[in-house]
């Protein structure tokens, strides 16, 4: 047992990763997906025949579950950085 207010990772989790049930949860996702494509192939062909931009939505929502996010990082420079360009 540890005591009061000293973890036992002192490092904590590293950043950018995942708890148990977040990973648990995403598995569980993916393969109720991957389970269900014909289905949802079906649907999304159904609602494309009334409504294309509905369906083009449809599958802009269920991308982030399939296709990583795209992160940006932003850098901060202590000395900025000098680029001199010779002339020709």
């Amino acid at each position: 047992m540890f005591q009061k207010g000293v973890s036992g990772n002192p490092n904590g989790r590293p950043k950018g990763g995942s708890n148990k049930d977040t990973i648990a949860i995403k598995k569980a996702y993916t393969a109720l997906l991957t389970n269900n494509v014909p289905k949802v192939q079906r649907w999304l062909d159904r609602v494309a025949a009334d409504d294309p931009a509905k369906a083009l939505d449809f599958l802009i929502k269920l991308s982030p579950f399939v296709v990583p996010k795209k992160t940006e990082n932003d850098i901060t420079l202590e000395n900025p950085i000098n680029i001199v360009m010779p002339d020709k």
